[in-house]
């Protein structure tokens, strides 16, 4: 599965206890960094340094979740918000630089939003009269995303 990831924004990780998550990069991972214990999650950079392996240590007890992680890649840096999902965990991700589109088609609509999707981004556009709470972001009207990412509506995942 591929992420594409635009600039500064931040990407939700949906771990399992049972399988290991893999990010492969275009470039070297130089660093990372994790906000939370390190007997919360094992890490560890591949042999060929541009793949970081992810497994949770323990299962975040209830009021409590993992913490977010930072990746710095010899190109850049990404961020990551880390979670436990055994039913739909991610496990091979390859993580790829996003480019906003503008040639995009519609792969979503409700009455409240439309999802569109380009070539490494996608478009999410509120059609309610009230801010949308997406990726723990507030959008009034639309706002760009990287293609693949997890996108998280009023706490629902609704795709990937």
């Amino acid at each position: 599965m591929i992420f594409y990831i635009l600039a500064n924004q931040i990407t939700t990780l949906f771990l399992s206890m049972s399988l290991l998550t893999t990010l492969s990069f275009d470039s070297n991972v130089e660093s990372y960094i994790y906000g939370g214990s390190k007997e919360d999650i094992y890490f560890k950079v591949t042999g060929n340094s541009k793949t970081l392996v992810i497994k949770p240590k323990i299962s975040p007890v209830k009021d409590r979740s993992f913490s977010n992680l930072l990746v710095v890649t010899k190109k850049g840096k990404y961020y990551f918000n880390l979670s436990l999902d055994e039913r739909n965990p991610h496990q091979f991700l390859e993580i790829k630089d996003a480019q906003i589109n503008k040639a995009m088609k519609e792969v979503l609509s409700t009455k409240d939003y439309k999802i569109l999707e380009g070539a490494s981004s996608s478009l999410i556009i509120n059609q309610s009269h009230n801010e949308l709470r997406v990726n723990s972001m507030n959008i009034g009207r639309k706002k760009y995303l990287g293609k693949g990412i997890p996108i998280i509506i009023e706490s629902n995942r609704i795709l990937n």
